[in-house]
């Protein structure tokens, strides 16, 4: 009899996973990295690679409040991830543990994300950074999760949140707390929210004191204080058509023409800047006399408009006779020359190049991609709040005024700035983004492969904006990350000797 009724519960149990509906997916096919392999790796079998924000479409429906989303954190992980836009890999930002709401409101233990997490392809938020999605529903019911994504899955969205950021708490007067439109959503194949069209209804079915916890508390708190702050919360509740209606109306949809247009011309201007580099650092071997001139002529670099947000320029190396050079030919002979003139001409496209497309594959020029590491870095730096004195070779605080602009300019500053004093901030910034770091403060890091427990074990080869929050439980493995290579420095121009770091870098 036992036996027969056992029996009996396999057969059931086994005709109720057959019938489990999971959500169909869409599979990507890649356009983003299908370039050179100057500027992206391949799979192993020599095929182009997918880019999961890019190469996927949110085939977005108003009649239904339908979309697709990527999956970066499953229900229950054991660990955080989010999307690194330039490389396309998913990264680990937390290792999950048992933890107190910060806030102090709900009173359980915080363990693991009770829902899925995030991205719709191709959608940028508000703020210009993905936009993000939080999808309930059991586990069972959605297509197994991907280290790499390769597929998105159609959700329904319930509704939105306003996530609101807190750089310095609590946040008073002119340091507001800065707004972003997260996305509610369900997964209709889950029999207990098929019918759920709104978050008042969601509400009835999760425990959503939890949820709402786990959301101002998923991404981490202050622990540069002596004892943590809040970071994170969420305020309003945002209707369906209306939530629907801002990602879309207020955020920023990529179309494909406009896609490809950017990364081509992303792709110029990085060449015209490499070339331009090649060509001084050919120009000091001569100068130092250890190569010779074969020719009069001199290697031009030749200014042409593009069609990314303005004048991205492109380049052109020409050997011809200095006559017939156009003016608006600009000759390169110095480092500081050719800086000062990027930096007033370019720097804001090249930020916004850095952002979304890949400068080099570390597999095809190692030279070319951490020489533009080191370029980012300086800019990194500045957005952190920093300005680069050549007089006192030093990076320096640069506060922010009441009008939202920062207090010193480089622009005004640069005009006497050497090469040598410009070789030195470079090395230099590293060393402020290690300070950052160690006082758990807003920072950028340089993540050549995600390894570790919990890691997504990808190569990644970006620098990451890392908002310096976590978790009391993980704070010292934070504490030991790497900020950038110590084996790799800034390569100098000129003939001088170089000084080594005044800061050991982690």
């Amino acid at each position: 009899m036992k036996k027969t009724f056992l029996l009996c519960l396999m057969i059931f149990i086994s005709a109720c996973a057959k019938h489990t509906k999971k959500i169909e997916p869409v599979v990507a096919k890649p356009a983003w990295m299908a370039t050179s392999k100057l500027y992206n790796d391949r799979s192993q079998d020599g095929e182009f690679l997918i880019h999961p924000f890019f190469d996927l479409v949110p085939f977005s429906s108003k009649t239904d409040n339908s979309i697709n989303f990527v999956m970066t954190t499953p229900i229950g992980s054991l660990s955080k991830y989010e999307l690194d836009l330039r490389s396309g890999k998913l990264l680990r930002t937390h290792n999950f543990c048992d933890q107190k709401d910060v806030w102090k409101k709900y009173s359980g233990t915080l363990s693991r994300p009770p829902y899925s997490e995030g991205f719709i392809p191709r959608l940028l938020d508000q703020l210009g950074t993905q936009q993000k999605i939080i999808v309930f529903g059991k586990q069972r019911y959605f297509q197994k999760f991907e280290i790499t994504p390769t597929k998105s899955q159609r959700v329904r969205v319930v509704g939105g949140v306003l996530l609101q950021y807190c750089a310095t708490y609590p946040c008073k007067g002119f340091n507001r707390w800065q707004s972003r439109l997260l996305l509610i959503g369900v997964n209709p194949m889950d029999p207990t929210l098929s019918k759920v069209r709104s978050i008042n209804h969601l509400k009835t079915l999760v425990d959503w004191g939890e949820a709402s916890a786990f959301m101002q508390n998923s991404n981490g708190r202050k622990l540069s204080g002596s004892e943590p702050m809040p970071s994170y919360r969420i305020i309003g509740n945002i209707g369906p058509k209306e939530a629907f209606k801002i990602a879309l109306d207020k955020g920023h949809l990529f179309k494909f023409k406009e896609m490809k247009t950017i990364r081509n011309s992303c792709h110029s201007l990085y060449d015209y800047i490499w070339k331009t580099i090649t060509a001084i650092r050919n120009h000091d071997k001569i100068k130092a006399g250890k190569a010779k001139a074969t020719s009069r002529t001199r290697q031009k670099i030749v200014a042409k408009s593009d069609t990314f947000s303005g004048n991205v320029i492109d380049a052109e190396r020409n050997e011809v006779p200095r006559e017939q050079v156009e003016q608006k030919a600009l000759e390169i002979s110095d480092f500081s020359i050719f800086f000062k003139h990027f930096y007033v001409k370019y720097k804001d496209r090249y930020k916004t190049c850095q952002k979304f497309v890949r400068d080099t594959s570390i597999n095809t020029n190692k030279e070319r991609m951490w020489f533009f590491s080191y370029l980012t870095s300086f800019f990194n730096t500045e957005d952190s709040g920093y300005i680069y004195s050549c007089s006192r070779k030093a990076w320096m605080k640069n506060p922010m005024t009441s009008a939202g602009t920062r207090l010193y300019s480089f622009n005004k500053r640069m005009k006497s700035c050497t090469t040598s004093e410009l070789d030195m901030a470079f090395d230099m910034s590293i060393n402020i983004q290690s300070g950052l770091s160690s006082s758990f403060q807003d920072h950028y890091r340089f993540i050549q492969y995600d390894h570790g427990g919990g890691g997504s074990h990808q190569k990644i080869y970006s620098w990451v904006r890392d908002k310096g929050d976590g978790y009391v439980c993980d704070q010292e493995r934070r504490r030991e990350l790497s900020i950038f290579p110590q084996d790799i420095t800034w390569k100098n121009f000129g003939n001088y000797v170089k000084g080594s770091r005044d800061i050991i870098v982690q």
